[in-house]
């Protein structure tokens, strides 16, 4: 059996751990177009503020690989794959056949519909190490930046600039900063803690135009107002990269069409992480990937294992501030029921949405202490009807739902 998994990112590694639990003796190949051995996406940020180096945040070393007899291809991109010959072709020309494939091609940084938004200079966004290392060395000549996007991986990145000495803008086209994570009344209490670290908002601000003016870019919003910095940074979400699953034959929507096993329309085709769609949905966290990639590798070797979702979980990993959110926030659905404690002098605020006596969505801003035990009751669906007005409190033993 020859194992070939396209992308060296959580999904296609955690592919590869699985099929090499399952089998000591097939081969297992990783192309990866990246320069750099397997790292932790999420702190990229660290890396952008100099709190770390680019090897601090490797997952594993090459003596992790050659251990567990997995061949690492790097800088090597995959143009072209086969399906019917079980084949694919690399941008040299060379060519490696597979038993079984797994698609783990991630995604990239998305570009707003924004004019001039492609300028060569000055213009950046933040998804790889070469990125954060790039941004960090003109960020070292600069004094000011505008960040378009106000986003989770926005607020780090903003805030690694501010650490590197920066005065940093932030430009907003919701009217409220992560619009996915929490609600405007906890977006409230967010903004006040990071305009007291020094950022600026522009919140309901939706960026026209990129203009340059000698070492000054210019950002045109709707309303005839301009920002005016030394460089820029977009964190506007990501998209899947799903080209090379397109051009294969293989079933796509805005991500590669996978079921339960994550499995692809085609025989011996897997796809997991960004840019795999299950159920319609694309998670785009590093929980979901590294499940998905379990899954595939489990299935690959030949086991049976079933992918029931994930529940999304996202934290804003800025220190000094606490934040996690949970699951579905938002409030359209009448059904649904909201428990709230909130303490604005000491930047507290916690909201339950209950349906049906089960937790949907939390949000967690100044106490997360039970974000793990509240993200199981989601998992396992619990009926939390009885103990509801409690399980915001700190103290609670969550045992008491086990009884």
């Amino acid at each position: 059996m020859d194992y070939i998994i396209i992308g060296n990112g959580v999904a296609g590694t955690e592919a590869a751990k699985a099929i090499r639990r399952n089998d000591n003796l097939s081969e297992i190949k990783i192309f990866s177009q990246d320069h750099y051995l397997f790292y932790s996406r999420p702190r990229l940020p660290e890396l952008l503020a100099k709190e770390v180096n680019a090897e601090d945040i490797f997952v594993h070393n090459y003596e992790w690989y050659n251990k567990n007899k997995i061949q690492l291809f790097l800088n090597c991109t995959v143009k072209h794959v086969d399906p019917k010959n079980q084949k694919i072709t690399l941008k040299d020309t060379s060519c490696f056949t597979y038993s079984k494939l797994p698609l783990a091609t991630g995604s990239s940084s998305a570009l707003p519909p924004i004019d001039g938004i492609n300028t060569p200079e000055g213009v950046f966004t933040l998804r790889t190490v070469e990125d954060a290392l790039t941004i960090t060395k003109h960020a070292s000549l600069t004094r000011t930046a505008t960040l378009i996007g106000g986003g989770l991986l926005g607020l780090e990145a903003g805030n690694g600039l501010r650490k590197l000495g920066l005065s940093v803008t932030v430009v907003e086209i919701f009217d409220r900063l992560l619009p996915r994570q929490l609600d405007s009344e906890g977006s409230v209490i967010l903004q006040k803690q990071m305009e007291e670290m020094g950022l600026k908002f522009l919140l309901g601000a939706q960026s026209k135009s990129i203009k340059e003016s000698g070492h000054t870019k210019i950002v045109e919003l709707k309303d005839g107002s301009i920002v005016e910095s030394n460089f820029i940074l977009v964190s506007a979400g990501i998209k899947p990269n799903i080209t090379l699953a397109r051009e294969a034959g293989i079933a796509v929507n805005k991500g590669i069409i996978v079921n339960d096993r994550m499995e692809t329309d085609l025989t011996n085709i897997y796809a997991a992480g960004d840019a795999a769609e299950y159920n319609g949905r694309m998670y785009g966290i590093w929980p979901a990937a590294q499940r998905q990639g379990v899954i595939t590798g489990i299935n690959m070797s030949g086991g049976k294992e079933v992918y029931k979702g994930t529940v999304p979980s996202t934290t804003l990993k800025v220190a000094g501030i606490h934040l996690t959110s949970m699951g579905d926030i938002a409030a359209e659905d009448k059904t649904i029921e909201q428990i709230k404690v909130a303490d604005p002098s000491k930047n507290i605020y916690k909201k339950l949405f209950l349906k049906d006596g089960k937790i949907v969505g939390a949000i967690l801003l100044g106490e997360t202490k039970n974000a793990a035990e509240i993200t199981q009751l989601m998992e396992n669906k619990t009926d939390v009807g009885n103990y509801k007005e409690k399980i915001l409190d700190t103290m609670f033993d969550f045992r008491n739902l086990s009884k």
